[in-house]
């Protein structure tokens, strides 16, 4: 890797004041929100800079940055906002390409329900400026304060239910290729066509297929009408059953969130098994409708309906500060990390059963909270909150025990956090031969292995 003649070309082409040099900056791109990290730094271990911090300011500078890189054999990594939890925008050794700089919204299409921004634009700033025009991309994951759009994408993320995963608002990305030609990925304003899709290829390929520079979203206008419920369950089956009946039973989205007992007492402070649930559309007879279906179906399935004001506990605690949280958690001497799983209503009862009881007999594992997210027709996320000792080996135990459960029972170890250097192995087998040809693809558009190179495909 010949960094000095790159930086000297980069700083004759786009600039000095796009190469970062202050050594308190490079140390705020010492890694992103991998949990591991931070407990490196939390036990006082030293993480290294990167080698260098490039801030392009325009699509070309991008260019210019990845065809200097294939020049002199200079891998990079593309940095939106860092709230990667799985090392996906940790540089690895690898130059870090600061995205931030590339933030504006390029069009907001009123008819047409589309708006078009450059990936480095932070999803909160996108929604507040959509939200004083009445309209929303309905995409509110807890990393909302930090996450830009060119990371959601890249990572495969999801908002707080099933239709808003990313790869449900994405339109069109325009990415700048490992070879550095500038190209329109997906249907865009054709809105769908028969012809392959190919924005799959880089929604949750972690950058390892190229560098996201722009993006077309689907918008919706703000709806005006909500009703929230809350039901406790006698246990986790029954809630499951309740929850695949009203996917069945009732249109999306489904703003739902199923707290397991524990989960519960410490999130909202409620002792049992409990379904929490907006209600939000256009139409407030359809609201209507809707609840009352709910409250059949929660009344089929033995759930007794308890105070609405937890809706509104839980959206607190899921907007709370992420980084205050963790220094609560640090500051107690513990540590904390998140699980992201998904599989069929029929091995969902299964998954929890085996992940609580297998995590919880780790020495040094104190809670399990879990609770179902994102429903689907066929099935349904499990998402579990671990606190434990800090100790690295005890985080390995974790993630290994965790990807042995999910092997056996049938389950991914992603729905959306993404890969990452923390799944890379895990997904692999989860992969299988589609690994060999996501990786034929891969060297194929990154012959020189530029991109991201340690993440998903290594």
């Amino acid at each position: 890797m010949d960094l000095s003649n790159f930086l000297r070309e980069i700083e004759e082409l786009i600039g000095r004041d796009s190469i970062v040099r202050e050594d308190h900056e490079s140390s705020t791109f010492g890694r992103d929100w991998w949990s591991l990290l931070m407990l490196r730094e939390v036990l006082g271990h030293g993480l290294n800079p990167p080698p260098a911090i490039i801030r392009p300011k325009n699509v070309n500078d991008v260019i210019d940055v990845v065809k200097l890189a294939n020049k002199y054999g200079v891998c990079l990594v593309p940095y939106g906002g860092g709230s990667s939890v799985v090392g996906g925008a940790y540089h690895d050794g690898c130059v870090v390409v600061d995205m931030s700089r590339l933030n504006r919204i390029l069009e907001f299409n009123e008819e047409d329900l589309t708006i078009t921004v450059e990936a480095g634009a932070k999803v909160i700033d996108v929604e507040r400026w959509l939200n004083e025009r009445g309209y929303t991309l309905d995409y509110h994951p807890q990393s909302l304060q930090l996450l830009t759009i060119g990371g959601a994408i890249a990572h495969g993320g999801t908002g707080s239910h099933s239709m808003s995963n990313i790869d449900e608002l994405t339109l069109a990305l325009d990415v700048v290729l490992p070879n550095g030609e500038l190209m329109t990925i997906g249907p865009g304003k054709f809105i769908r066509t028969s012809w392959p899709n190919l924005k799959g290829l880089f929604i949750g390929s972690d950058g390892a297929l190229g560098i996201i520079v722009r993006a077309m979203l689907r918008v919706r206008p703000l709806a005006n009408y909500y009703v929230d419920l809350a039901y406790v369950f006698k246990g986790i089956e029954g809630a499951v059953r309740f929850a695949r009946d009203l996917v069945i039973n009732v249109p999306g989205p489904h703003r739902i969130v199923i707290h397991d007992r524990e989960s519960g007492r410490f999130m909202v402070g409620e002792d049992g098994v409990i379904a929490l649930i907006r209600i939000r559309w256009y139409n407030e007879d359809l609201v209507n409708a809707v609840n009352k279906i709910i409250n059949n179906l929660a009344i089929k399935h033995s759930a007794v309906s308890v105070e609405t004001e937890l809706v509104r506990r839980w959206r607190d605690a899921f907007a709370r500060g992420y980084e205050s949280q963790l220094i609560t958690i640090a500051q107690s001497g513990l540590w904390v990390d998140t699980i992201d799983m998904a599989t069929t209503w029929s091995k969902l009862v299964r998954l929890y059963n085996e992940l609580v009881g297998r995590l919880g007999s780790i020495d040094g594992v104190y809670h399990v909270l879990s609770r179902i997210t994102h429903l689907y027709l066929n099935g349904a996320s499990l998402y579990s909150v671990i606190v434990f000792k800090q100790d690295e080996d005890i985080y390995w135990r974790i993630w290994k025990e965790a990807f042995n459960v999910t092997s056996s029972v049938g389950a991914t170890i992603s729905h959306h956090h993404g890969t990452g250097l923390l799944k890379r192995d895990f997904v692999k087998i989860e992969m299988g031969n589609q690994w060999n040809l996501l990786k034929s693809i891969k060297e194929l558009l990154d012959a020189n292995n530029i991109m991201n190179r340690s993440k998903l495909i290594w």
